[in-house]
């Protein structure tokens, strides 16, 4: 196409008019190709996915909407019904505290709401610790709607402490009971002579480091504190022989008491304190021993 120019030598504007519309009518068609074109997305196209969408998360909203409504209607509706009350309480895994003192204890009565007692389990464990120290942990339980059950954890008894000849039960934490026997049960220790606390907590260290065959083996661990040593002790064991030790080393030694109780031709006393030696009881000697 042959441009035209004016006299002064300048291109005509009509015709960079006309070039100018031709090239958006060019631009027009082919955009217009691009729209018609099959798999390419239109507006018109996107339309119903679009719509879809918004659809599915209007449902999604009313239907969380409905179901958290519905959800506080039915708790509103349970702790307003006798079903939320508690109608029956029970104690599981108890070994020697009776189910009716953790039922006391436990603050509980019957008629209080079922949920506020779950929600408060740590102070109901703490309540009965108080009052029930051989306790050790509670978990509270709900079983059909309105009955609740305390699982109980107890301390173990690790020994008995001898004071007036009456026997304390001790537990694993270090815990002296106040409850009065007259003697004690299993086979549990007997500590005497202890009548200081803190020789007392090195007692049962001592006796939790042994191994479990020594541990079945002693009766009785008796502080015979002496002015030259305030921590010797004389365990009493149930074949009749007698150790002496002290209490910061005799955990180490022990492990001796087996091999020199064999090469015993009879009952007597091993002493461990300084070195590592026995000696037979003579008559005497024997017919007072433990006492």
């Amino acid at each position: 196409m042959k441009k035209k120019t004016t006299k002064n030598g300048s291109l005509d504007p009509l015709q960079l008019l006309n070039v100018w519309r031709a090239y958006q009518l060019k631009r027009w068609k082919k955009q217009r190709r691009q729209r018609l074109t099959p798999g390419r997305p239109t507006i018109s196209g996107q339309l119903p996915h679009l719509k879809a969408q918004r659809t599915a998360k209007t449902k999604w909203r009313l239907t969380a909407l409905l179901s958290t409504f519905t959800l506080g209607a039915c708790v509103a509706i349970y702790f307003m019904l006798p079903i939320s009350d508690v109608q029956q309480m029970t104690v599981n895994r108890t070994k020697s505290v009776p189910d009716q003192q953790v039922i006391n204890a436990s603050g509980v009565r019957i008629g209080d709401n079922v949920l506020t007692q779950i929600w408060q389990e740590k102070a109901i464990e703490k309540r009965i610790h108080q009052k029930l120290p051989k306790v050790k942990s509670v978990n509270v339980k709900v079983d059909q709607f309105n009955q609740l059950t305390l699982a109980i954890t107890e301390y173990p008894t690790v020994g008995y402490l001898v004071r007036h000849k009456q026997y304390y039960p001790i537990l694993e934490n270090g815990t002296i009971l106040k409850t009065k026997m007259t003697q004690s049960l299993g086979n549990s220790p007997v500590y005497s002579q202890f009548k200081n606390d803190a020789f007392l907590k090195q007692g049962l260290k001592l006796y939790q480091a042994f191994p479990n065959s020594i541990q079945s083996a002693v009766s009785e661990i008796r502080l015979t504190a002496k002015n030259n040593n305030p921590y010797q002790v004389h365990l009493y064991m149930n074949d009749g022989n007698e150790v002496v030790g002290d209490l910061r080393t005799l955990a180490k030694k022990i492990k001796y008491y087996p091999t020199l109780a064999k090469q015993m031709d009879g009952k007597g006393r091993i002493d461990l304190e300084v070195g590592a030696y026995a000696k037979l009881f003579d008559n005497s000697e024997a017919d007072s021993t433990k006492n």
